[in-house]
């Protein structure tokens, strides 16, 4: 272990903050994309699915061949799938060529994470990878709040929302540049290694079962919640989906995010706060008990933003935002520590579990087709309500 912060460790601070802000503006883009390919929201809902299926594909085998091959090849390969899949969607003339480079860009996300999240730990002293890996989903905290500003601006000044791929393919060239020219530690080869002749014993596990739906449903309702916010707004109280003002008469108008982009802006935003300031109510009150406290309040929080007035939709959605920041690892979490091996297999089915996050977006869209966006959003509450259900009534270990 280094005695000080390895430089690379500043390098994953900026590859944080790009896949933060390429992952999470997919909810300001899809009234973009509807527009421009003139599509259903069953349809756009597509965009998340292309995007998060890539993790219940690829986590498993990232995993597999780090250890085979090491961190290094896998980081840059993981970003060059980012850069040349934002390059063509930057110019993408079809939804379908769309479509399959989002999947590109989600699969380059996948592999730089799955890779980059144990690495971390080796680039300081021991002592310090919790709070350096905070502090990286801290960096993917900011990216994703300044992304719909991103956009904004770039839509403000007369250019198309593609352009915004552009501004991701160059930093994310930049970003190459600098991982080639880093010099990596040498892992040894782990052994908690994914096994597959455990994978049907723990598939039977009722524990792990339970709680794989939990890491299902959770990131459903995250990503189900966030993707839709500005069709919301659209849909039930009237606003436009525009992401910026274009008839606003003052340039600072005009780059300003509308209300339903600062939303989104807002949720991820919060989610990220959360994360760095609820360890000391987890200190006080225990991660089971802030688990129910926080998945509860998430799901309060929802429901408000579905059917209270404009005002208590846009503290709501905001709201719900902070009250997520913690489910994902405590779920994680909770289920590791309740079994005393396999840990790297139970791992890897946590991590396909994401999959929820490309599954329920179209369920939302195809609802809100069909139903409305009231009803639509009471898909992602569903899934915030199984998750509350698994903290008031889970077997998992935290104490």
């Amino acid at each position: 272990m280094p005695e000080r912060p390895s430089s690379l460790l500043w390098v994953f601070f900026l590859a944080y903050f790009t896949f933060g802000m390429i992952t999470n503006v997919l909810g300001v883009i899809i009234p973009e994309v509807i527009k421009q390919y003139q599509l259903s929201l069953f349809a756009a809902g597509f965009l998340a699915f292309c995007f998060f299926v890539a993790y219940g594909i690829c986590s498993i085998p990232t995993g597999l061949l780090m250890d085979r091959f090491g961190a290094k090849p896998l980081v840059l390969l993981g970003v060059a799938l980012m850069g040349v899949g934002s390059l063509v969607v930057a110019w993408a003339q079809s939804y379908p060529v769309m479509l399959a480079m989002i999947f590109a860009v989600g699969v380059g996300v996948t592999v730089l994470q799955t890779a980059g999240n144990p690495l971390i730990q080796h680039l300081d002293r021991l002592e310090n990878y919790h709070r350096n890996l905070t502090l990286t989903i801290g960096f993917c905290g900011i990216g994703a709040f300044l992304g719909p500003f991103l956009l904004a601006f770039i839509r403000g000044t007369g250019r198309s929302w593609q352009s915004l791929y552009t501004v991701f393919a160059g930093l994310c060239l930049v970003l190459l540049a600098l991982l080639v020219l880093s010099r990596f530690p040498s892992l040894a080869a782990s052994g908690d290694k994914f096994r597959v002749d455990r994978l049907g014993q723990l598939l039977k596990n009722p524990l792990v079962l339970t709680y794989a739906l939990g890491i299902f449903f959770y990131v459903g309702a995250e990503v189900g919640t966030a993707s839709w916010i500005v069709k919301f707004f659209e849909g039930v109280h009237g606003l436009s989906a525009e992401v910026s003002n274009l008839e606003a008469t003052s340039l600072f108008s005009k780059v300003m995010p509308t209300l339903p982009a600062l939303i989104v802006a807002l949720f991820w935003g919060l989610q990220g706060a959360g994360r760095l300031v609820s360890g000391a109510v987890l200190n006080r009150l225990g991660s089971r008990r802030i688990l129910r406290l926080y998945s509860f309040l998430a799901l309060a929080c929802l429901l408000a933003a579905n059917f209270g007035s404009q005002n208590v939709s846009a503290v709501g959605f905001a709201a719900c935002g902070f009250f997520t920041s913690v489910l994902f690892t405590l779920i994680f979490s909770g289920t590791i520590n309740s079994f005393t091996e396999n840990h790297g297999t139970i791992s890897g089915l946590l991590c396909t579990a994401i999959l929820g996050g490309a599954l329920v977006p179209p369920v939302v869209g195809w609802v809100g087709d069909n139903f409305g966006m009231h009803a639509a959003m009471l898909v992602p509450a569903l899934s915030f309500a199984y998750v509350f259900g698994l903290a008031m009534f889970g077997r998992a270990r935290y104490e």
